[in-house]
């Protein structure tokens, strides 16, 4: 199979992106942090064809630069050097002739660092639970790869495996660009007029946010930040969810703002600060012949809102439903270098700008398990990283069906178990309350944590009718 195209470059030292350089500044500050490894789990159940594997492995890595990069210094300065394509190794572990514990194995790679100057961040294990069970484990370094291009490396190692199985030629279509060109078309782009309208255009909108969202922690702040996470998986209820998303459409609005804006609402009663500025990623994919590359794009844009006045949430929602569609139009400003002009202090315990974080994951119904020729693939969940970067990230799956479901990531050198329960329930509560009620004003929404009933209603603790709510 051919892989050739015209790239910015193919062999040599290469510029990083902005997004890069802060990775790899983070990594030479500490070289044994494993915060940012990413670590994927495929459970393989069939007869497995290992070589064949080994061969689509091997293939999808040399059809992509960003997983053959290492990171080099010269003079204290990072470069990019594109490796030549080569066979991927892939270990075999036995685990059922060890009597070893797959979820154990995969917590000690995790907690291996790379080391980006050596070679590329890539890693991969095929474990053998059984004759017919197998686990994937892929590990990279987020330098390389984020959340758009592990569905493109996924898909096609599926699509490779199944042609070779079946002994046939496949030709996929040659990405039109390298990570390589992305980094050289961005680096034309952060220049002269256009990068001095996008700051002129943050400044005005971030004027006199609040430099830090003053969270009621369980515990004080370290003095440097662990990173060290928790993770409480929940569900809206799906009559809830139901009429959840018909108020989305009441309103004219989408579930990503009717969703944050609740979230938005519920730290504004929790915290007292009625000027709210979370930590939204975007795909950074915003020109096409970007769109079947793998690398790190995802990009983080401050979204604000301004719950003043005490507004109902009909009216919360027109306000951060705008100031959604003005930060996606000025969404290619990479985050570290708005807060560096901003000129925000750099607090060693927390994040600059935003410690907050909410995402919300689209996909059309509960996926099903994936079939790579005779071979059924499911996500393994034995993967456990247990970090988060921010102080909170929500998280919302939006099936498209009845379920709404939930993942709150917490760092648990703030926060109890208990108080990311409590928030979960409140947040649910406050779901409640708007659905019933639209109208109903920001001071009068009771945040206490109450559970929603599969019939939509709540139940537990009394009303709380503090300024600051409660968890």
């Amino acid at each position: 199979m051919s892989t050739e195209r015209r790239s910015a470059a193919e062999t040599g030292r290469l510029p990083l992106s902005p997004a890069q350089h802060r990775l790899w500044f983070l990594q030479q500050f500490d070289p044994e942090s494993t915060q940012y490894n990413v670590c994927l789990g495929y459970e393989l159940r069939g007869a497995l064809d290992v070589e064949v594997l080994r061969r689509a492995l091997t293939e999808v890595v040399a059809r992509h630069d960003a997983l053959r990069t290492s990171f080099p210094a010269e003079r204290g300065r990072p470069g990019a050097r594109i490796e030549p394509p080569g066979e991927v190794p892939l270990p075999y572990v036995d685990l059922a002739a060890q009597g070893g514990d797959a979820a154990e194995f995969a917590a000690a790679q995790v907690a291996r660092p790379f080391n980006l100057a050596a070679a590329a961040p890539v890693r991969a294990n095929l474990l053998r639970l059984g004759e017919q069970r197998h686990i994937l484990l892929l590990e990279m370094h987020h330098i390389v790869i984020d959340a758009w291009s592990v569905q493109i490396v996924t898909a096609e190692i599926g699509e490779l495996y199944t042609a070779y199985v079946k002994g046939e030629e496949v030709e996929l279509p040659v990405p039109q660009a390298g990570y390589a060109d992305y980094a050289a078309w961005q680096s034309g782009l952060l220049g002269g007029e256009y990068l001095e309208r996008e700051f002129a255009h943050w400044r005005e909108r971030l004027l006199g946010a609040p430099a830090v969202l003053p969270l009621p922690t369980d515990r004080p702040r370290s003095v440097s930040q662990t990173f060290a996470g928790g993770e409480l998986p929940d569900a809206v209820p799906p009559p809830l969810a139901v009429r959840l998303r018909g108020l989305t459409g009441e309103l004219r609005s989408t579930m990503f703002v009717t969703t944050v804006t609740a979230f938005m609402m519920l730290l504004a009663r929790w915290t007292g600060v009625h000027d709210v500025v979370l930590a939204v990623p975007v795909a950074g994919r915003s020109r096409p012949e970007f769109h079947a590359t793998v690398g790190f794009f995802v990009n983080t844009v401050p979204l604000r809102g301004d719950l003043s006045g005490d507004p109902s949430f009909r009216q919360a929602v027109a306000q951060v439903g705008s100031a959604t569609l003005d930060a996606l139009e000025h969404d290619s400003l990479p985050f570290d270098m708005l807060v560096d002009h901003l000129g925000v202090p750099r607090d060693p315990t927390c994040n600059p700008l935003v410690q907050v974080g909410f995402q919300l994951l689209r996909t059309p119904h509960r996926a099903q398990p994936a079939r790579w020729h005779d071979i059924e693939v499911e996500e393994w969940d034995g993967v456990r990283q247990q970090v988060t970067r921010l102080d909170l990230e929500l998280h919302v799956l939006d099936t498209a069906a009845e379920t709404v479901e939930t993942l709150l990531c917490y760092r648990t050198d703030l926060f109890d178990g208990s108080s990311a329960e409590n928030l979960l329930a409140g947040y649910q509560s406050l779901l409640a309350q708007v659905v019933a009620d639209p109208d109903l004003p920001l001071s009068k929404l009771d945040v206490s944590p109450r559970r929603v009933t599969h019939e939509g209603t709540r139940s537990g603790a009394g009303a709380d009718t503090t300024e600051n709510g409660g968890m």
